[in-house]
């Protein structure tokens, strides 16, 4: 049976792919077999990158369910095998497989909580306030607890892009803040040692914010 479903919804990609553009009509929903799929979108006229979806994952719901225009854009950054499904596929699934609606609902929510903490972060001055208070959050929903701490598995190119500023600025903030012991550098992200004096930097620079 899911060898049937494969061989008619499964389509491969190839890197630099656009599967939709922001603005475009939304009729499809994408659930990733293998490969990455980044989804980024324009504000300012400058072009964010709000997160790269693996595999496992699926995205394209809202537009079905609002039938509303794409609100970001969404390209493929390495060869991948996805599933591709329209609308009343999708409304079908939804009927008839309560598991799907949950996991959809659950998507919404975080999705739309991550947009919320990303936009309070692009309205904060303080760019050192930025990159620790997405940090801070990336930690809380991506974060892997260690021995020696939390691990950020993120690079400084997704972060440069959740905070709205170039690369070599956040480069220069993360430095100042290893030399503060706050966080460290590692191959696979940032890790932030000690949690609750990192809790208090970043509750200095918000009410240094308010102030």
């Amino acid at each position: 049976m899911e060898k049937n479903i494969q061989n008619l919804y499964l389509r491969e990609f190839p890197a630099g792919t656009i599967l939709f553009e922001e603005g475009s009509n939304g009729k499809e929903l994408f659930v990733i077999r293998e490969g990455v799929v980044q989804i980024s979108r324009k504000i300012a006229n400058k072009n964010f990158i709000l997160a790269d979806i693996p595999k496992g994952s699926f995205f394209g719901e809202m537009s079905l369910l609002l039938n509303r225009s794409r609100s970001a854009t969404a390209t493929v950054i390495e060869p991948s095998k996805i599933m591709v499904f329209d609308q009343q596929t999708f409304n079908s699934m939804i009927k008839n497989e309560s598991n799907i609606a949950i996991r959809v609902m659950q998507s919404l929510a975080k999705r739309l909580y991550r947009s919320n903490i990303q936009i309070e972060t692009l309205l904060l001055e303080d760019k050192t306030h930025r990159v620790v208070k997405a940090l801070n959050y990336l930690s809380i929903e991506e974060g892997i607890k260690k021995p020696s701490g939390i691990m950020v598995p993120v690079n400084l190119k997704q972060l440069s892009a959740f905070v709205g500023f170039p690369l070599g600025k956040v480069a220069s903030i993360i430095d100042k803040l290893t030399e503060a012991k706050l966080v460290l550098p590692k191959q696979e992200g940032f890790l932030i040692a000690e949690e609750g004096r990192y809790l208090e930097f970043l509750e200095f620079l918000d009410m240094k914010e308010k102030f």
